[in-house]
């Protein structure tokens, strides 16, 4: 991929990022890492499905820290699950991304989950 792709990509991404979120709730965290180890960490249950933990994750940590973050998060997921001992899944991306466009829409975490719950996770 070209420096100019990627740069265009990248741009893309946070301006997707950028979406509002209906009544977005205080960040837990000043950092990028911070905010999405918390979120993830606060609410979202281990025992879940896996693509079930993805689409809520994706979307709590679009709700509570930002949509870019949220796509970092996924992404940075899937590239230590292919550099390690992980399962690196297209389908675990698709379940993020849902997440996240579950975020925009949602009034509250119930809702999230609802919309995950609906999307198919």
């Amino acid at each position: 991929m070209s420096i100019r792709r990627l740069l265009v990509a990248l741009t893309l991404i946070n301006l997707v990022g950028c979406a509002t979120i209906p009544n977005r709730p205080s960040r837990p965290a000043q950092s990028s890492y911070g905010c999405m180890e918390t979120v993830v960490k606060d609410k979202v249950p281990a025992h879940l499905p896996d693509k079930r933990q993805h689409c809520l994750a994706g979307g709590f940590i679009a709700r509570y820290c930002s949509g870019s973050e949220a796509y970092l998060a996924g992404a940075g997921k899937e590239i230590r699950d292919l550099l390690g001992r992980g399962d690196a899944e297209w389908g675990d991306w698709r379940a993020d991304r849902a997440g996240i466009a579950c975020a925009r829409s949602a009034k509250d975490d119930d809702e999230l989950a609802r919309c995950c719950e609906q999307s198919g996770y």
